[in-house]
């Protein structure tokens, strides 16, 4: 009888655990990647649905876009002066007028009626005041004529006293009627100081009132102009020539003081007035250039005011033209334009899209080598225009950005591009 035999299990080559070892690992690693791929946050959308540019080398034109109105050179507003109902229109809106020429006229009686009380009051104040002038010329004349008696008296008395000395000594005249004359004579001069110093007194007072009159006359003077200037504003006069192009006004009707009445504009010189957006406001200044095309010929403007004062996000600048003005330009006609703000200067440019309102410029989605992912990435930007954005880091020439909007995927990073 034979005997069993016990068969030994042969062992596994080397190889084939080196196989399986090799398979394990690959096997690992396709685990950890499709789990990690998992985990990134992907929003998969068209190819044909997103704008791709690519970033390039290039002269940057720091130029904005505005759009600028046609208006007059210079207006001026016509206001009523005072207030009054309309009596007569003498010319219609749309004319040309001439500085001076009459508008129209305007009628108040209180005005009237007050405008006459103050020229009474004033002739009054300056019948009263010119009284007094001649009332210090009498005095001054008075006076000298004082002076000039005096002065007469001592001359006689003068010759009467040497008349008289030769007379005494011979006794002819008593020593009474000598010592009479030289007492007379001896007053008469001491008169004749007191009105030499009266005279002084009153002629320093009397140019002190009558520089306080002149300039009291001349106060009521120019009150009695305006009285006059008043009364004759209710005739509303044309202050420049040019086109009145707005003239609101009907017979018959009230209009109230400070009322705007109409406008007048200088039609032979225009002015482009821009809104520009805040944002600009510290790099737009005078001198700075504009282009724009009109009628398929292309013209140049010039800023010549900035108002800083900004209103609704956006601040004011006027411009004028640079050479040949237009032909036909209407005021409160448009102007697309596009202002110039410095020099080109080479730098890396990236179209400008929909995406720099979402991120403000701050990070792009950047296509990978296989152009079928994009991945999100931190950028820095400088200046804009209407084309391009400045890219100051974050990015290479030659680099492929989604531009168009990231409305959808603003929380994503990384966006997968499907056929």
């Amino acid at each position: 009888m034979a005997m069993d035999r016990k068969i030994e299990k042969s062992k596994r080559p080397l190889w084939q655990w080196g196989l399986i070892a090799v398979l394990v690992s690959g096997a690992g690693f396709y685990l950890y990647q499709l789990l990690a791929d998992a985990s990134i946050r992907t929003y998969r959308v068209p190819q044909e649905q997103l704008i791709v540019s690519t970033v390039q080398f290039g002269a940057f034109e720091d130029l904005i876009p505005i759009r600028g109105t046609i208006q007059p050179f210079e207006s001026v507003f016509l206001d009523a002066v005072i207030g009054g109902s309309v009596d007569e229109v003498f010319i219609e809106e749309g004319a040309f007028v001439e500085a001076g020429q009459p508008l129209v006229q305007l009628s108040n009686t209180a005005t009237r009626l007050q405008a006459a009380q103050a020229d009474a009051g004033t002739t009054e104040q300056l019948n009263f005041l010119n009284n007094l002038t001649t009332g210090f010329e009498y005095q001054k004349l008075n006076t000298e004529r004082q002076i000039i008696d005096t002065e007469y008296r001592i001359t006689t008395l003068e010759r009467q006293k040497r008349r008289f000395e030769r007379l005494v000594d011979d006794s002819l005249i008593s020593e009474e009627e000598y010592e009479a004359i030289i007492d007379e004579l001896a007053y008469q001069n001491k008169v004749h100081e007191n009105l030499k110093a009266r005279q002084i007194v009153e002629d320093r007072e009397r140019e002190s009132r009558l520089t306080q009159i002149a300039t009291q006359i001349e106060m009521l003077e120019e009150n009695l102009e305006i009285s006059q200037t008043s009364f004759e504003s209710l005739l509303v006069r044309a202050p420049i020539s040019g086109q009145l192009t707005s003239f609101p006004v009907e017979i018959g009707e009230s209009k109230q003081t400070g009322q705007r009445l109409g406008q007048i504009d200088v039609v032979d010189q225009y002015k482009i007035v821009a809104q520009i957006d805040e944002y600009y406001v510290s790099r737009v200044a005078p001198e700075q250039t504009a282009t724009f095309s009109l009628a398929g010929q292309e013209f140049d403007a010039r800023v010549i005011k900035v108002y800083p004062e900004i209103t609704e996000g956006t601040f004011e600048v006027d411009l004028i033209f640079l050479g040949y003005t237009p032909d036909n330009i209407r005021r409160g006609q448009t102007l697309q334009m596009e202002l110039t703000l410095g020099s080109p200067v080479e730098s890396l440019l990236l179209p400008l899209g929909g995406f720099i309102q979402d991120t403000g410029g701050n990070w792009v989605f950047v296509l990978g080598e296989d152009e079928q992912f994009a991945y999100r990435r931190d950028i820095r930007v400088g200046r804009r225009n209407n084309r391009y954005v400045e890219v100051r880091e974050g990015l290479q020439q030659g680099e492929r950005v989604i531009t168009s909007s990231y409305s959808q995927m603003e929380d994503m990073e990384r966006i997968q591009l499907t056929q």
